[in-house]
C-alpha cells in the first residue's frame, strides 16, 4: 500500500484500518516494513481504536522523511480485553512531496495461551475458564495472562501497584534530585518517553516517568521507594517490574535493596541506554536476612531525549514489615562516632552490628564481606 507525490491546497489525511479483532494475548505484538521518503512528505502515526473508548491511542510514529529505504517497526499491544481495530494514518499539511508506502504487516504471539489437560509442580497455574497452564511468576503481577483473570485474583493490593489511583504505598525519596511524575498517553518530549500505559495498553492508562529536559541535569536522580518487607530466605521474595528506556540520551535506571535507611543500599539491577520504544519485564528474586526496602532509581541523561517510565510493579512470596529500618549516625567532621553500642543480647563470641544490634559470629568480622546491613563489621579492621 503506497501514497505517491501530490499536492494540494487544503490538509489530506490517508487512513488504513485494520479488521476488528476481538481481543489479544499478553505477549502480542505488531510488525511492519514501512517505507517514508522526500523532501515534504511528512509524519505518519499508527493508532488503536479500543471498542468503548472514544480517543485513540497513538502506538507508532515518524515524523519526516527517513531516507530511500524500508524500515522495520515492530510495536507492543500486549494484552487488550476488549475488542480494537488498528488505523495507521498518514497526514499531509497542504503540500505533500515523497512517498509513504507499508508492506508485510504481521502479528505475533497475540493468541490466548492453549489450554493443558494437566499442569502438575510448584511452578504451574491452572487458569481457571482458559484451562491454560502458565509460570507461578505470572501470578498476581497485574497481568492477564490466562485471558480470564484468574491469575490476578485473591491478590493482596498492598503488594502491586498500576500508579491508576496514586502511588499506593510507594513513597518519592525526598532526597532525590527530581520526583517521578505520573502521567496519561505520552511524555511531553517527542522520541522519548513512552506513548501509552503498560497496565492498559492504552492513553487513558497512568504510569510513572522520570523527565529529562532542562532543568535537569546529567545524574541528576529520581528515587522511589517501596514499602518496608520482612527478612526473605532462599531468594523467595520476588520483585516484578516494567520499565520502558526509549530514547537517544536515556541514561541508566537501577534497583538497591537497603537494610538501614539512610544508606544507598545494595545494587540489585541496572539497565544502560537506549532499549527501544516498549515496556519491559523484569523480575528480580530477593534474600535478605533482615527487613529490607527497595528503591528504584533513574539517572539522567546528557540530554532531553533520555525520559524512563515505570510501570506495573508487584511483588509475589513477600510479607510486609510493620516497624521501621535501622538509621546509621553520622558523625560530624571533625569529631569521632559514639563508641557506645546498641541495646543487644549478644554474647562475647559475636559481634554486635551498629545500626541494628543484630549479632554475627565474631569470625565474619572483618572477613572481607558484609554481614551487617551497615557494613559495620567491616569498619575500623586496620586498628
Amino acid at each position: 500500500m503506497f501514497i505517491l507525490k501530490t499536492s494540494s491546497s487544503i490538509s489530506q489525511v490517508a487512513q488504513l484500518r485494520s479488521p476488528k479483532f476481538r481481543q489479544s494475548g499478553s505477549n502480542c505484538t505488531l510488525s511492519f516494513w514501512y517505507y517514508n521518503y522526500g523532501q515534504s512528505v511528512g509524519a505518519a502515526e499508527l493508532q488503536l481504536l479500543v471498542e468503548g473508548l472514544k480517543q485513540p491511542t497513538a502506538l507508532w510514529r515518524t515524523y519526516y522523511s527517513e531516507g530511500d529505504q524500508w524500515l522495520n517497526a515492530v510495536v507492543q499491544l500486549g494484552r487488550l480485553p476488549q475488542p480494537f481495530q488498528l488505523s495507521l494514518e498518514k497526514i499531509s499539511l497542504g503540500v505533500y512531496d515523497g512517498v509513504s508506502a507499508v508492506d508485510d504487516v504481521r502479528f505475533d504471539n497475540c493468541a490466548l495461551p492453549a489450554p493443558a489437560a494437566a499442569c502438575e509442580g510448584p511452578t504451574g497455574f491452572w487458569c481457571r475458564d482458559t484451562k491454560a497452564c502458565i509460570d507461578t511468576l505470572l501470578v498476581c503481577d497485574l497481568v492477564d495472562d490466562c485471558g480470564d483473570g484468574s491469575d490476578e485474583d485473591d491478590c493482596n493490593p498492598d503488594l502491586q501497584c498500576d500508579f491508576e489511583n496514586g502511588l499506593c504505598n510507594w513513597e518519592q525519596d525526598g532526597e532525590g534530585d527530581l520526583d517521578w511524575s505520573r502521567i496519561q498517553g505520552p511524555t511531553p518530549t517527542v522520541n522519548t518517553g513512552p506513548l501509552k500505559d503498560h497496565t492498559t495498553g492504552t492513553a487513558l492508562g497512568h504510569y510513572l516517568y522520570m523527565e529529562s529536559s532542562q532543568p535537569y541535569q546529567f545524574q541528576d536522580q529520581a528515587v522511589l521507594l517501596s514499602p518496608l518487607f520482612n527478612p526473605s530466605d532462599n531468594r523467595s521474595c520476588i520483585f516484578r517490574f516494567h520499565y520502558h528506556m526509549f530514547g537517544k540520551q536515556v541514561y541508566k535506571l537501577s534497583v538497591f535493596k537497603r537494610s538501614v535507611s539512610n544508606t544507598k543500599g545494595q545494587l540489585l539491577w541496572q539497565k544502560f541506554g537506549n532499549q527501544g520504544n516498549r515496556w519491559i519485564r523484569q523480575t528480580l528474586s530477593i534474600s535478605s536476612s533482615y527487613p529490607f526496602q527497595i528503591l528504584v532509581k533513574g539517572t539522567v541523561g546528557d540530554g532531553f531525549t533520555g525520559d524512563i517510565g515505570l510501570d506495573d510493579l508487584s511483588f509475589l512470596g513477600c510479607t510486609l514489615y510493620q516497624g521501621n529500618l535501622p538509621t546509621i549516625s553520622t558523625a560530624a567532621p571533625g569529631t569521632s562516632a559514639p563508641a557506645t553500642l546498641p541495646t543487644n543480647n549478644c554474647t562475647e563470641q559475636e559481634f554486635v552490628c551498629r545500626a541494628s544490634a543484630h549479632c554475627i559470629p565474631m569470625i565474619q568480622r572483618c572477613d572481607f564481606r558484609p554481614d551487617c546491613p551497615d557494613s559495620s563489621d567491616e569498619s575500623a579492621c586496620g586498628e
